[in-house]
């Protein structure tokens, strides 16, 4: 309670509202200077923020917080109000407690207050919340990261998990944690510490597996030599058993939302797999096809360096059956034995985390999030063959684009990629087409893959893996899409006649191939059902890019800025 002078009590009662607003002001800036100079925060709440009247912030702020404040009822570009009543500041100073206690609990992590415009009537029903962590119960649809967490919904998946197992001389212990950072990995085998690793770059949980082997622990990198069938059993049961505690909280959510099943197709250079997981069946490891560990019709590779490659399918079945998953996982192309296995990991790990996504109503995919490098690009390339003018925003969303180079169906196609990429795409070229078609269908490819490849940057925060499936007419094509910095192209399409529409048949694979060598990605291009006509199986094909194309740009605010890798970037 405030000190008060008698004097106060012979005042109106209206006198004393005005009064007790001010020391109640006066408080809260108090707290904000003392919060301030503890925790140092990166956004500091300063006193002279609370004020009665709109602030502007700089631009690119403004930009990044756009739609999170339109679910919220703010407008774009302004900082909602910070009007504090008698009420609301009362509370706050009554809470200070609470206050604090959220700032310690999230002192390395981005942690945003938001304090609205309140009445009198409602103020004291209101509670603080903390936009890193919302506190309201998932929609049933799948939303964005932003809208979802702008709609207060909560984590569904909070708990680390962990498990413990021994097997012959062998004993693992593992920890998932489902918001932590990489444990320590040492199995004594270091490839299968290097793929284990791939569940922190691309499933984003914090994992740590140990073992002991005859009473002696492992090291990280170290191989201890003696690669048994117990330490891979014994390794997948402990980071099974783990992952299944950690999936326990959300096992009546996945009931509500009808289901906890993913699918996903990872590439790596030439090699691509698919992983199909349901996290609450308990199916254990109903498909395992990843031989031959080399080129298909030959025995494949047996060992890895020192990794014997047949004990890859004893630590996946050991991993299903205590993590009480169902799973399936084989290899659609590959010839490379270390390809086939890390893009196998790759693929649990990227459809393990969309399965937890579905539980927790979150579309990666649909992320809104603005990177923090300016993503756009221009291209202007001139030979006595062609001129070539291109301009490239990845973040225009909803823009239309004129794309013009002489050639109505290679128009057309880069036309399906943009509109199904959501971007601003402008392509002005003119080229020899009294000759023929290729100098300039190669060339605008040339020019679009290089201004991919310059407006994505160093790919900080993004998804970078995606697979989708587009359709046009009868047509059926799935591309697997993954901005490695390592240009590969798997053309899967099977087309013959001489023409698709006004382009000669053999450009649309040169411009997949030119797009995707200097968009500096790697692409797989897979044809499942024919339409009634070519043209209608390069269409779908080209939307399906486009559509991957998106999935990998966007942006997922849960990787911080960070890039989608075990070792840690994607510009070398």
């Amino acid at each position: 309670m405030l000190h008060r002078p008698r004097r106060h009590l012979e005042r109106s009662p209206r006198r004393q509202r005005k009064v007790r607003r001010a020391e109640c002001v006066q408080d809260a800036q108090r707290n904000y200077r003392l919060i301030e100079l503890l925790f140092r925060r990166h956004r500091p709440l300063q006193p002279e923020r609370v004020r009665e009247r709109p602030r502007r912030h700089d631009e690119r702020h403004c930009r990044a917080q756009n739609d999170v404040r339109a679910v919220r009822g703010g407008r774009p570009g302004v900082h909602p109000r910070r009007v504090l009543t008698t009420n609301s500041v009362s509370w706050l100073r009554h809470n200070a407690l609470q206050r604090i206690t959220i700032i310690i609990m999230r002192a390395t992590a981005r942690v945003t207050t938001t304090t609205t415009t309140l009445s009198a009537r409602d103020a004291s029903a209101t509670t603080l919340r903390c936009a890193h962590r919302p506190s309201r119960v998932v929609p049933a649809h799948r939303v964005s990261v932003e809208t979802r967490a702008a709609s207060g919904a909560t984590d569904v998946y909070v708990t680390a998990g962990r498990g413990r197992a021994s097997v012959g001389a062998c004993d693992a212990s593992a920890t998932v944690d489902p918001r932590g950072k990489r444990g320590v990995i040492a199995t004594g085998q270091p490839f299968l510490d290097h793929m284990i690793d791939q569940l922190t770059a691309h499933a984003q949980l914090g994992v740590s597996v140990r073992v002991e082997r005859s009473g002696a622990a492992c090291e990280e990198c170290v191989d201890a030599g003696d690669h048994t069938a117990e330490v891979f059993e014994a390794s997948g049961r402990a980071l099974g058993k783990a992952m299944r505690e950690m999936l326990e909280s959300g096992r009546d959510r996945a009931g509500a939302v009808g289901g906890a099943e993913a699918r996903f197709a990872s590439p790596l250079d030439e090699a691509y797999a698919t992983c199909d997981v349901n996290l609450y069946s308990g199916g254990g490891l109903e498909t395992f096809a990843l031989a031959p560990y080399g080129r298909p019709g030959t025995k494949g590779r047996s060992h890895i360096g020192t990794y014997p490659t047949e004990l890859t399918e004893t630590f996946w079945k050991a991993l299903a059956e205590e993590a009480g998953v169902s799973l399936r996982l084989v290899k659609e192309r590959g010839d490379n034995a270390h390809h086939i296995v890390e893009s196998t990991f790759k693929a649990f790990a990227r459809g393990f985390r969309a399965a937890m996504d579905k539980v927790e109503g979150i579309d990666v995919y649909d992320s809104k999030t603005k990177s923090d490098e300016d993503r756009k690009s221009g291209i202007k390339r001139s030979t006595k063959e062609t001129s070539i003018d291109v301009a490239l925003d990845l973040d225009a969303k909803g823009a239309t684009s004129k794309i013009s180079t002489g050639i109505t169906a290679l128009d057309g196609l880069f036309a399906s990629i943009q509109r199904e990429a959501d971007v601003s795409l402008d392509i002005d070229a003119t080229g020899d087409l009294w000759i023929d078609d290729h100098h300039t269908a190669e060339d605008v490819s040339i020019a679009v893959g290089q201004a991919l490849n310059k407006a994505l940057g160093t790919k900080k925060g993004c998804n970078r893996m995606g697979s989708a499936v587009s359709t046009e007419g009868a047509a059926k094509v799935e591309c697997v899409m993954d901005l490695s910095n390592r240009p590969y192209l798997g053309y899967g399409l099977e087309l013959e006649s001489d023409k698709v529409g006004d382009l000669s048949v053999e450009m649309v694979e040169h411009m997949f191939m030119s797009l995707t060598f200097n968009g500096q990605m790697t692409v797989h291009l897979v044809e499942h059902a024919r339409g009634s006509d070519e043209t209608e199986v390069a269409v779908a094909a080209a939307k399906a890019f486009g559509k991957c194309l998106r999935q990998c740009a966007a942006i997922d605010p849960r990787r911080a800025g960070s890039v989608a890798s075990s070792k840690g970037t994607l510009s070398v």
